[in-house]
């Protein structure tokens, strides 16, 4: 996927396949259901979702990338750190603060990964 500089560009990329725009789709629409007052924008060169008035890269509750295999998801370390035994359970690849989530992954347990890393975030951003 080719970095962007809007926001939509990076869901109506050509060069997804039907997978990735997929799990894309459903990881966007899933933020909005949880946070709908969720703010979009790029944070590099990735599309990233931010609580209202937090602007910082830092203060995202996720970013997103489609790869080729997997969808990763940036959910920071703290999220890594403090749900580190689920991520194992789920037989998911992560790195220091990030999810690597394969196109196969069960859409139940994504939607509630999704849940618990936008209620630690949303929570360590408020403190």
């Amino acid at each position: 996927m080719t970095p962007a500089r809007d926001f939509e560009t990076y869901f109506n990329d050509p060069a997804l396949t039907g997978n990735q725009r997929e799990m894309m789709q459903f990881v966007r629409q899933t933020v909005h259901i949880l946070y709908p007052e969720v703010q979009e924008r790029v944070a590099y060169a990735m599309p990233g979702f931010f609580p209202v008035g937090h602007t910082k890269a830092t203060e995202t509750l996720m970013l997103i990338m489609a790869n080729k295999k997997w969808l990763g998801i940036y959910a920071l370390p703290k999220f890594n750190q403090a749900y580190e035994q689920r991520l194992v359970e789920l037989g998911l690849h992560f790195g220091k603060g990030s999810i690597q989530v394969p196109y196969d992954f069960p859409i139940d347990q994504l939607q509630s990964l999704l849940k618990q890393i936008i209620e630690l975030n949303l929570k360590r951003n408020v403190e």
